[in-house]
């Protein structure tokens, strides 16, 4: 990868670092990966997470041992490089009202107007998150540092199927009265898009979910934005078994962030059901690079390009029609990935795209992913 665009790879197996190592010999980039509120050694009895339960609604009854233990992880970690990451997934209520309710909450506050409680909710639950971050730039000052967890557009599907851009904001106006917080102390953004469903709605799940997060952090700078992946369906969809990604997928995954606004994607996976340095990680992993070098030769263009959006992914997504977009390098040339999951694997279908003063004809092939460089009269598919 060039022009500043990256693949990380954070796939944990039994194959004691051999996996890891052939990775980065290929070009992917190592993350640090730390479960930030666990208590390994002490056998859980100290896990914050816990201690949080589910829909905690008081932020301000932090466990006395706090600071202790993720000072402790941090330190401990071992560091495999790259960038850092804590992992923090804490089941707090997202709605202030909600806790407003709470009596034990309203008082732990110190608040007596809901005005003013709702906006001391969301900042005091952001601490549980920026501290982590602020303690973690201070053991390695030198290591990016972000976040898995919230996110400045928390991951969603339902809630961006079928709905309008009211709708949206609406559903997800809490994410930023949270994140507001949290942003200072990150140095780059993280966009979940694992996939929960074989269905043609799940390529522009991956757009929007990376497209929403990357046009709501604008407003705080120009960090990079990057898409966390996983080969295989995840596990909540007992339907799917967590198997492997079907190819399509696999192909949508390994392309469509970069035309999305993300700047990297991180391959994570958990698979310890690999014993050897003989055996790869996913069985469809060859698939997925094959498309990662299809990025990557156009890599230096992309990576100077301007993303333009005109139609967001959730109105494509609603309106069942192809998602195409187009990165402008200079005038009259131009780099355009476009998608039609709808159609049948033995369909066609084709957009007429303008670069300039130039026009082009874009076919699509099946549900698999065109990638076409357009410079003044000449096109190159990749």
């Amino acid at each position: 990868m060039r022009g500043g665009l990256k693949v990380f790879w954070n796939v944990s197996d039994r194959s004691n670092g051999a996996n890891m190592a052939q990775a980065l010999a290929r070009g992917f980039e190592p993350v640090t990966l730390l479960n930030t509120f666990a208590d390994y050694p002490g056998d859980q009895k100290q896990n914050i997470a816990h201690f949080v339960g589910r829909k905690n609604k008081n932020p301000w009854k932090k466990p006395p041992y706090f600071k202790d233990i993720i000072q402790r992880n941090i330190a401990q970690r071992e560091n495999n490089g790259g960038i850092f990451v804590n992992d923090i997934e804490i089941g707090f209520e997202q709605e202030a009202a909600r806790a407003w309710a709470d009596e034990t909450a309203r008082k732990y506050s110190g608040h007596e107007s809901f005005s003013t409680f709702e906006a001391a909710y969301y900042q005091e639950w952001a601490t549980w998150f920026w501290q982590p971050a602020k303690w973690t730039k201070q053991q390695y000052p030198n290591q990016p540092t972000g976040l898995y967890g919230p996110q400045a557009f928390r991951r969603d599907y339902w809630g961006i199927s079928g709905k309008s851009a009211q709708q949206i904001d609406g559903t997800h106006a809490n994410d930023h009265l949270l994140w507001q917080h949290i942003d200072p102390y990150i140095d780059f953004y993280v966009a979940s898009i694992y996939v929960f469903y074989n269905q043609p709605g799940s390529v522009y799940y991956m757009a929007a979910n990376v497209e929403e997060n990357f046009a709501r952090t604008r407003q705080f700078g120009n960090k990079p934005v990057y898409a966390y992946e996983w080969l295989r369906y995840h596990n909540s969809n007992k339907w799917e078994n967590n198997r492997e990604l079907d190819p399509y997928l696999v192909e949508a995954m390994a392309i469509i962030p970069f035309f999305s606004g993300a700047k990297g994607i991180v391959l994570w996976g958990h698979e310890v059901q690999i014993k050897s340095d003989e055996t790869y990680p996913f069985d469809n992993l060859p698939l997925f690079v094959s498309h990662v070098k299809r990025v990557a030769r156009l890599s230096d263009k992309i990576g100077r390009a301007r993303l333009e959006i005109d139609t967001p992914a959730h109105v494509l997504w609603k309106s069942k029609r192809p998602l195409v977009r187009q990165m402008i390098v200079k005038e009259g040339e131009c780099i355009v990935m476009a998608v039609n999951p709808w159609q049948s694997e033995q369909s066609e279908s084709r957009q007429t795209i303008q670069c300039g003063t130039e026009s082009a004809e874009v076919t699509m092939r099946g549900q698999r992913v065109t990638l076409l460089h357009i410079n003044r009269r000449q096109l190159t598919e990749y």
